[in-house]
């Protein structure tokens, strides 16, 4: 079963427009799945963490080490064990970018 989340809201040291990242949560067989996708030319995710650090069994999906560099249109999934997402902040080569869930 997937289940979508609500609004996303953004804050960072930059505009909202800035953001590299497009961020979106799902559930998929009760696992909370942040969808990530690069909308700009190039950024290198190089850190996250999930709920000021309280969600700690969040995973890459796949077998991808950080960093991790993203060309525009590309994705990644991060699945969030035992959670229940309310945050996401993203370290990247631009600065932090935090991703707030409803």
């Amino acid at each position: 079963m997937l289940a979508l989340a609500g609004a996303v809201a953004i804050s960072s040291g930059c505009s909202a427009s800035e953001a590299p990242f497009q961020v979106s949560l799902q559930t998929v067989q009760d696992v909370p799945v942040i969808q990530l996708e690069s909308v700009t030319d190039k950024v290198v995710l190089t850190g996250f963490t999930v709920n000021r650090g309280n969600c700690t069994r969040t995973k890459v999906g796949g077998i991808y080490p950080l960093p991790l560099t993203f060309k525009f249109g590309d994705g990644v999934k991060l699945f969030a064990y035992l959670c229940k997402v309310k945050e996401v902040a993203l370290t990247t080569d631009q600065g932090t970018f935090t991703y707030s869930f409803r």
